[in-house]
C-alpha cells in the first residue's frame, strides 16, 4: 500500500493588473482589476472560470482562480472536496491512498486491506483478537455457537456444514440418547481422537503489516 501526496496547483499566476491589457476571451480591459495568466494569456475571472478552469470530480464545479486546487493523476478538486472516500476526513494537507480510482486516508485503506471476519463482515485490524478456522477468520468475540450463541473463542467445537457447535450443544442436538435414562451416549471424552472430534482454532492478534 503505497501513499502519495497531491500535486501542487495548476500553473497560472493570478494578480492584479497594472498595464493595458485586455482580457483575452471577451476583450475587456483588465487594468487595475483581478486577472489570471496562463498558457501565455491574460484573463479576467470570469473568463477563466468559463473557459480555462478545470472542474472538481466530486462536485463537477469550476475551480475558480480564487480557489485553491488539488490535483492527482490529471484528476482536479477544489481542496475541501479532496477528502476521504470512506470517512470524508479532508486529505488537502495529509498523505492519501489510490484505489481503484477512490481516494482514500490511510486509516481506510488499511481497513480495506484487511481480512474480513465472517461473522460480523467488518474489517479485523491491528490489536483485534482473532480466531482462524480452515482458513476463515473470525474476531474472537463473533465466533459463536450456532446453538446457544454463546462464544466459542478459542474452545472447543464440532463443525456441522456451516454451523458451529460448542460441546454441550453438540451433545444435546446431535449424540445418541439412552432410550431408559435418556442421558447422551458418549463413547469417549470429547478430546479423544474419533471421528467426530472437535475442531480446533488457531487464536492470534491483528498486526499492522511490516
Amino acid at each position: 500500500m503505497a501513499s502519495h501526496r497531491h500535486s501542487g496547483p495548476s500553473s497560472y499566476k493570478v494578480g492584479t493588473m497594472a498595464e493595458k491589457f485586455d482580457c483575452h476571451y471577451c476583450r475587456d480591459p483588465l487594468q487595475g482589476k483581478k486577472y489570471v495568466q496562463k498558457d501565455g494569456h491574460h484573463c479576467c475571472l470570469k473568463c477563466f472560470d468559463k473557459f480555462c478552469a478545470n472542474t472538481c470530480v466530486e462536485c463537477r464545479k469550476p475551480i475558480g482562480a480564487d480557489s485553491k486546487e488539488v490535483h492527482y493523476k490529471n484528476r482536479y478538486w477544489h481542496d475541501t472536496c479532496f477528502r476521504c472516500a470512506k470517512c470524508l476526513h479532508p486529505l488537502a494537507n495529509e498523505t492519501f491512498v489510490s484505489k481503484e480510482s477512490k481516494i482514500l486516508c490511510n486509516k481506510c485503506a488499511t481497513r480495506e486491506d484487511s481480512p474480513k471476519c465472517k461473522g460480523c463482515f467488518k474489517a479485523i485490524v491491528a490489536g483485534d483478537q482473532n480466531v482462524e478456522y480452515k482458513g476463515t477468520i473470525w474476531h474472537k468475540d463473533c465466533f459463536i455457537c450456532s446453538g446457544c450463541k454463546q462464544v466459542i473463542g478459542t474452545g472447543s467445537f464440532f463443525p456441522k456444514g456451516e454451523d458451529f457447535y460448542c460441546v454441550t450443544c453438540h451433545e444435546a442436538k446431535f449424540a445418541k440418547h439412552c432410550v431408559k435414562c435418556k442421558k447422551g451416549l458418549v463413547k469417549a471424552p470429547v478430546w479423544w481422537p474419533m471421528k467426530d472430534n472437535p475442531g480446533t482454532t488457531t487464536a492470534s492478534t491483528a498486526k499492522n503489516a511490516p
